[in-house]
């Protein structure tokens, strides 16, 4: 199977700030030959990222798999998105929106983490720090039951429903001081979802 994820799968593509994230389901025998294939085609990228992770079909039947692409195959499962190619009568595990939350825990639980390191660096990497944010504002959101793949309408949603400034999600991709104050305020979100005394 050979699916394009992210923000290549929505039409969100940007050159130059998106990955575009490719999934395929394949054999390990079948490496060599990629990756064959890839050095040959890496001129005519043109300076695209290109995000390739392969999988096997017993790696996917068994889920073990991150929750990142755990979401992928509930997004192909559903209908949501649809393989560039796979081979007839290939089944893959469908998981369940419940499934695909919980699995998300795991992600919010490290992007919190990520953006404090970030924050430590003392100079953040701009385009790093607002993906982690708007990965986190993502998963927030999942809880919730709404899904936002795009990082800008994730970001605008989740400061929205708490009364926030959303030009900072525009501001934010260019200017580091605003991208570090929307950081603090989706990880601040994050953190008021546990009870006061664990915190």
């Amino acid at each position: 199977m050979l699916a394009v994820t992210g923000s290549g799968a929505r039409g969100k593509y940007q050159h130059g700030w998106s990955d575009l994230d490719v999934l395929v389901v394949a054999d390990t025998s079948a490496l060599d030959e990629m990756r064959q294939i890839l050095a040959e085609l890496e001129a005519e990228l043109g300076g695209v990222k290109l995000g390739m992770t392969v999988l096997t079909r017993a790696e996917c039947r068994a889920s073990a798999v991150t929750s990142r692409l755990l979401h992928v195959l509930a997004l192909i499962g559903s209908g949501a998105l649809i393989p560039l190619w796979s081979t007839p009568g290939l089944t893959l595990p469908a998981p369940d929106a419940a499934a695909d939350v919980t699995a998300s825990l795991r992600d919010g639980i490290q992007a919190a983490v990520e953006i404090r390191r970030q924050f430590l660096k003392g100079t953040p990497d701009l385009r790093g720090l607002y993906k982690v944010t708007a990965l986190l504002a993502k998963i927030q959101l999942r809880f919730s039951g709404i899904e936002r793949p795009s990082d800008s309408d994730a970001l605008t949603v989740l400061l929205d429903a708490t009364r926030q400034d959303t030009s900072l999600v525009t501001t934010a991709r260019t200017d580091r001081p605003a991208a570090e104050v929307l950081a603090r305020l989706v990880l601040q979100g994050w953190l008021d979802t546990f009870p006061e005394e664990t915190r």
